[in-house]
């Protein structure tokens, strides 16, 4: 993989501009439950969100991050998720709820980070929720102020760890309310990347295979 940050950030950049692959990529990681519903049509009233994928260079290695949501009582209470959340009708596009929510939740400033452009939606009907995803970029690592309020903990992941062979597992999930079910998605140590943050990933991940490989 480019070990140098701004190639990888130009070669990203490049690879945005071409036709996204969509729900082709979203699917692998989607549990099986869900696949019928993400073919559907967005409801009308879905509530528009977004989320950013916010990249930067730490120790020769290109970085991400994803944030332990807080425990309350709500549908994302304790899941791992990318840093954002509810348009605001202030916001101006989703783009600008992408950096505006990061800052928020992360305490990342907009005017550190440069967009390189959107992936697909992609609708949650669990919470009925739209989320338009984001990738962006820091020059240099961040400095985290976690939301108390919203933010357990911010969790830095090195982006080569997606490209492993055998990154993608699946795991028995179980709820409070008995539910019980299997999910494929990505495995940090003890942290399990799965539902519509690891479908996210997919794609992007689907996106920046076609030009940068794993190296042992």
């Amino acid at each position: 993989m480019y070990r140098k940050f701004d190639e990888f950030i130009v070669n990203l950049k490049s690879a945005l501009l071409k036709p996204l692959p969509g729900l082709q990529s979203q699917l692998k990681l989607a549990p099986v439950h869900r696949i019928d519903e993400l073919q559907q049509d967005v409801p009308n009233d879905a509530i528009e969100s977004s989320v950013l994928i916010l990249l930067f260079p730490f120790e020769d290695k290109i970085q991400t991050c994803v944030i332990l949501r807080t425990e309350y009582d709500g549908v994302h209470s304790g899941q791992i998720s990318l840093p954002g959340g509810r348009k605001e009708v202030a916001d101006a596009d989703h783009s600008v709820t992408a950096l505006r929510e990061t800052r928020e939740e992360i305490g990342v400033d907009e005017s550190r980070v440069t967009l390189l452009g959107p992936l697909s939606a992609l609708y949650i009907n669990r919470s009925n929720y739209v989320v338009f995803p984001y990738v962006g970029y820091t020059s240099s690592r961040p400095t985290f102020t976690p939301e108390p309020g919203e933010v357990q903990a911010v969790i830095e992941l090195d982006i080569e760890e997606f490209l492993k062979p055998g990154a993608i597992t699946h795991k028995m999930l179980h709820f409070e309310n008995g539910f019980s079910l299997e999910a494929p998605g990505y495995q940090f140590e003890k942290r399990f990347i799965w539902g519509a943050t690891a479908m996210i990933f997919s794609e992007f991940i689907d996106i920046i295979s076609s030009f940068a490989e794993y190296s042992r």
